[in-house]
């Protein structure tokens, strides 16, 4: 069973709404007259949220999504304060629709909302082609910033070169605070599990930060340019998770940070074991292959099938086949892709039996990511080969290091990276409040994303 929903405010943004409610799919755009829109609703976070109330000759122009009944109450869940009320909306077909939507009901509220909220808002209705004339009469107004994260906004894949200099600035550092790679946001961005649409939400915060939010796990993942805080970062998405989250890619060395969640009462989680490869020290040992295989990078798209057989293997996907080739393909089409750094080891029969990506960076840091081999392949040096061989390659490409991160639990990779020459560099742990409401459902998609190839 489904019902309809109309979204007028910043559900009308994608990423917002199946942040909420994984199962919304958009059905159309739609329009509820005699309405009108007002930021009225008074908000826990002090500004002003949208809102709709009756009005004579004014229309509420929205998108209608359908949603699984068994996500009524999470979506009720995100909606406090507001009261549902069933609408009639009039489709863009003509026809005539009974739908579900919120207002607040009680005394409006005489403030602004906040810059970031006020961004949903005009991104999804850029998203929906909502007309310009309404948007700038009813939804443009001026904001007030939040003053617990300043000048933070919703990111898109237009970002991802600003989101990248931030990291790269960070990368440069070689502190103590742990940073991830630019090449780990855009596999996160472009190789997003597709069973889970818009789960991770990107946000930037002007030039000095960049907050990745799982809304499944919940998970929180802020990052910043040196000598700025990670922490308002962090508090601005607790304060959308409702204070279930846990912080992510914290260094056991980071003594700032880890003080910060200790003293607010978060306790250590999983961790990942962090490894580096000196380029300019360690010298990289020639790739040793059997007779008949192959070292290069993938060809084109007619490979794309056997390279996701391989990487469906090696880490056990669940997956359907279909789904897990089109996630592969939408990565090769997208503007990130770089065919020369998708490396593979073919065998003489044609099968690619391991496989990698690397991403430089113009720090000289170089990140492995995703790296495996298929199980019938595994203990026969074939991935050491491969690893040697990219590790030459960024070397040639002016990289001074290579990273790699893997599961503290996994001590097969740990065995692995070890064996063939890479520095253990510490841990990078994830802490979390203990007792919070949810529980991952899936493996979280900022840890170790090739889990779930």
């Amino acid at each position: 069973m489904t019902f309809l929903y109309f979204a007028y405010g910043s559900n009308l943004w994608p990423p917002q709404l199946r942040s909420r409610c994984s199962t919304a799919r958009q059905v159309g755009s739609a329009v509820l007259e005699g309405w009108a829109p007002v930021y009225s609703k008074p908000s826990v976070d002090g500004s002003a949220k949208l809102s709709i109330e009756e009005r004579e000759d004014v229309e509420v122009h929205g998108a209608l999504y359908e949603i699984d009944e068994v996500e009524r109450s999470s979506l009720d869940g995100a909606e406090p304060g507001y009261q549902p009320v069933v609408v009639n909306v009039t489709r863009t077909s003509g026809e005539s629709s009974d739908a579900l939507t919120y207002r607040w009901a009680d005394a409006p509220v005489s403030r602004a909302p906040y810059d970031w909220y006020l961004s949903m808002v005009l991104m999804g209705a850029h998203h929906h082609g909502l007309p310009d004339e309404y948007v700038t009469d009813y939804l443009a107004v001026v904001p007030e910033k939040d003053p617990v994260a300043e000048d933070i906004r919703p990111a898109t894949c237009g970002d991802v070169p600003l989101m990248q200099e931030v990291l790269a600035s960070a990368l440069a550092n070689d502190g103590d605070r742990y940073s991830v790679h630019p090449g780990d946001l855009a596999w996160w961005m472009f190789h997003a599990d597709p069973r889970y649409p818009d789960r991770l939400t990107f946000w930037l915060q002007g030039h000095r930060g960049v907050l990745v939010i799982d809304s499944r796990t919940p998970e929180i993942n802020a990052f910043s340019v040196p000598g700025e805080p990670v922490t308002p970062l962090i508090e601005w998405a607790q304060r959308r998770l409702g204070g279930r989250g846990d912080v992510g890619w914290v260094s056991d060395d980071d003594d700032e940070l880890v003080s910060y969640l200790e003293s607010n009462g978060y306790a250590p989680a999983e961790t990942d074991r962090s490894y580096r490869w000196d380029l300019t020290k360690v010298e990289v040992p020639a790739p040793q292959l059997p007779d008949g295989w192959t070292l290069r990078h993938v060809e084109g798209e007619h490979e794309a099938d056997n390279r996701r057989k391989a990487s469906h293997g090696a880490f056990k996907s669940t997956m359907g086949p279909d789904m897990h080739l089109e996630r592969y393909l939408t990565f090769m089409r997208s503007s990130v892709y770089a065919p020369d750094r998708d490396l593979v080891a073919l065998s003489p029969d044609g099968r690619i039996a391991s496989f990698m990506v690397w991403w430089p960076d113009q720090s000289g840091v170089a990140q492995i990511e995703p790296f495996g081999t298929h199980p019938d392949f595994q203990r026969q040096r074939i991935g050491t080969a491969l690893m040697h061989h990219g590790l030459r390659m960024m070397k040639e490409a002016g990289m001074r290091m290579a990273r790699v991160i893997t599961e503290d639990a996994r001590s097969d990779a740990i065995s692995f990276y070890e064996a063939i020459g890479f520095d253990d560099v510490g841990r990078v742990r994830w802490w979390g409040l203990p007792g919070k409401k949810g529980q991952p459902l899936v493996k979280t998609a900022t840890q170790n994303a090739d889990i779930n190839f």
